[in-house]
């Protein structure tokens, strides 16, 4: 858990009705279950979420400051600019999901979507609540990768994309409370998945035991990335959810690398992943 006090800055004005006083921030790769495991936290009447990815509500469509926020983020200390903080607190309000305020009234937390290379704006978002706990959400890097490759970077790229955001939600696991999530539980049991994370996080279920599903392509037939803003989304029960996680999703995406490739990717993460405990003989 984070703190003003704990990152360095004089603590926030207590935060007004638009945001409740606490964040959780779901640090992810893109095309690592984060769509899934947001929406499940964010289906909870506690807990507000934003419509948009955090870099989306906060940097908009502009995206060359976008790619340049990434560049940057983590050799500045922005939890120590009033200016950047307060932006980011605000966007966030203006990107709750229409509604959501008068539907979740006692909503303690807003739940946001902090992925990849933007991991490094934590302490800075941290900054604008009383109170902010991370949950890191990892992935073995053979199927991550082959993902990252499928969206059009190459072998090259995917594994210096995998080392730097792994390394920073390395950085983040050590934090005060952090709750360390791995896709992999998510795939082969979802419905303890659910419950576990719902108790750790200490929130409740939607009262009609559902909650909210965006429905995406998976695998060759999903070549590009898909945008959070978009896409058909139901609302499932608890014990559908299965119904729409395949359990080989993993295996089936390091089925399509070939053998060499698969060496060259462990031999290129094999230091990161091992931070959180994953090996070769995974697959």
């Amino acid at each position: 858990m984070q703190t003003a006090d704990r990152i360095g800055a004089s603590p926030p004005t207590r935060p007004g009705k638009a945001l409740p006083p606490n964040a959780l921030l779901l640090n992810c790769f893109g095309r690592g279950g984060s769509n899934i495991v947001w929406n499940i936290i964010g289906s909870s009447p506690d807990v507000l979420m934003p419509y948009r990815e955090w870099h989306e509500g906060v940097f908009g469509r502009f995206y060359k400051l976008r790619k340049a926020a990434c560049h940057v983020g983590g050799a500045v200390n922005w939890a120590c600019v009033p200016f950047l903080w307060r932006h980011m607190r605000a966007a966030t309000a203006e990107s709750l999901r229409h509604g959501e305020r008068n539907e979740k009234s006692q909503a303690r937390y807003v739940v946001l979507k902090v992925m990849d290379y933007y991991i490094a704006f934590d302490d800075a978002i941290a900054r604008g609540f009383m109170e902010a706990r991370n949950l890191v959400l990892t992935r073995h890097p053979l199927p991550m990768c082959e993902g990252l490759i499928r969206s059009g970077l190459s072998e090259a790229r995917a594994i210096k994309w995998y080392n730097d955001v792994t390394s920073l939600m390395f950085k983040a696991s050590r934090k005060r409370d952090a709750l360390l999530l791995r896709f992999e539980d998510l795939i082969q049991s979802p419905d303890p998945f659910v419950k576990s994370l719902y108790d750790a996080l200490g929130i409740a279920a939607a009262e009609d035991g559902r909650i909210r599903f965006k429905v995406k392509s998976f695998g060759t037939e999903r070549m590009t990335n898909t945008n959070a803003a978009t896409g058909e989304k139901q609302r499932i029960r608890l014990d559908e959810v299965s119904d729409h996680i395949a359990s080989d999703v993993n295996t089936r995406a390091v089925a399509r690398l070939d053998r060499s490739a698969r060496q060259r990717i462990w031999t290129g993460t094999r230091a990161t992943a091992e931070l959180f405990d994953y090996g070769a003989d995974n697959f």
